[in-house]
């Protein structure tokens, strides 16, 4: 836990975790969580690096949910908000934050023109803008709100980028558990419905409704759209800082 960073932790790692919520339900109910080996593996997960893999693995399939998304939403809504043939736009807006963004990172924007003439290459140049933009906009304590809608962002992006592998996990436990109240009741001529068995089946279920529910393509695209608006009003309040700086040499009253 402590090699991640606090981004890392909510948006990469916490998804990880309810990824494998179901299994670490069904031990503590079977109360096997603290049998031996399973303590045994656990740690020699954490201290071989778990934590950091689980939020690397996390991260690869969020970054692959999110090129599919962001070409089916006709690119990221960072740069559809300063697309000047991009309807449905607030054109003032856009123009305040188009003048903004050109004046701090020093990338021409295109124009209409350009856009219309060659589009991809006029999204390269929007690209590029917004990239210099990002670089601009780290300071956590100065932009805390840029921090806070990046964290959402990612943790619903990456939610959504393993909810198959969630749900195959939630699956796998339920079977298990059901295969082994099967054996208890026939070959181990045990009863099977056990309050214990019970809730783990329960559990299983429970996880696997969760990951049914909480990924959402709508819930993602609100936290995306979320984050733009604060990253282009960033560059709003860059520029107005940037004009009220006196000039080099200008001497002051």
């Amino acid at each position: 836990m402590l090699w991640l960073d606090d981004y890392e932790r909510r948006a990469r790692l916490a998804p990880g975790l309810l990824a494998l919520l179901s299994i670490n339900v069904a031990l503590a109910v079977l109360g096997l969580s603290k049998a031996p080996v399973v303590v045994s593996v656990v740690t020699a997960l954490s201290l071989a690096g778990g934590p950091v893999a689980l939020a690397e693995v996390v991260r690869h399939q969020g970054r692959k949910t999110q090129e599919a998304l962001w070409a089916s939403w006709g690119g990221s809504p960072t740069i559809q908000k300063l697309r000047l043939r991009e309807e449905g736009q607030n054109t003032l807006q856009r123009e305040i934050w188009r003048k903004a963004v050109s004046s701090v990172t020093g990338v021409a924007l295109p124009s209409l023109r350009s856009e219309n003439g060659n589009p991809v290459r006029a999204d390269e140049a929007l690209e590029v803008a917004v990239g210099q933009l990002r670089n601009l906009t780290r300071d956590a304590e100065k932009f805390p709100l840029i921090r806070a809608e990046n964290r959402s962002y990612g943790f619903q992006r990456n939610i959504y980028g393993i909810r198959w592998v969630a749900r195959a996990i939630a699956c796998g436990v339920g079977l298990g558990v059901l295969a082994y109240m099967l054996w208890l009741a026939r070959i181990n001529h045990q009863s099977a419905l056990t309050l214990a068995n019970i809730l783990a089946l329960a559990a299983s279920g429970g996880c696997l409704m969760m990951w049914w529910l909480l990924p959402s393509p709508e819930r993602l695209k609100s936290a995306a759209e979320r984050y733009a608006y604060e990253l282009l009003q960033a560059a709003v309040v860059l520029d107005a800082e940037k004009n009220a700086t006196p000039e080099a040499g200008q001497q002051q009253p």
